[in-house]
């Protein structure tokens, strides 16, 4: 008989009452970031995997003089009174960063992300600073 409710739809609870529809228990886990995971020189993860896949392999010091591997870097001062990660927005907005032969372009959304990230003003994250890639 248990098997005919079960087919129908039913189910039996502890105890035998029966109930038209079975109950079920969906368990939720969180992650919680505390302050004492947050690097001062580390991106958001998010942001970092952005700059790693785009911009690690020319600005983490293989060819440019401008090392963008800490987050200490994207807040030092620039010209015209902007931090070096406001300037790199500017270029990050207007495609000319990376540069349009490069192998790797950001999607629009990835763009968005390391610009929302710079007009927050670049809050620290739990994640390393950028990875040198190794000389050819």
């Amino acid at each position: 008989m248990a098997g005919a409710l079960a087919a129908a739809g039913c189910d039996l609870q502890m105890g035998g009452e029966l109930v038209d529809e079975p109950t079920t228990t969906t368990t939720t886990t969180t992650t919680t970031t505390t302050t004492a995971d947050v690097r001062e020189d580390g991106f958001p993860c998010d942001v970092r995997a952005v700059l790693q896949a785009h911009c690690g392999e020319c600005h983490t010091g293989n060819y440019y003089a401008v090392s963008f591997h800490s987050r200490e870097v994207w807040l030092g001062p620039w010209r015209d009174g902007l931090t070096l990660g406001q300037y790199a927005a500017v270029r990050i907005e207007n495609e000319t960063m990376p540069p349009p032969t490069a192998a790797s372009q950001p999607t629009a959304d990835e763009r968005t992300l390391v610009l929302d990230w710079v007009a927050a003003g670049m809050p620290p994250g739990t994640c390393a600073p950028l990875t040198r890639p190794p000389f050819w």
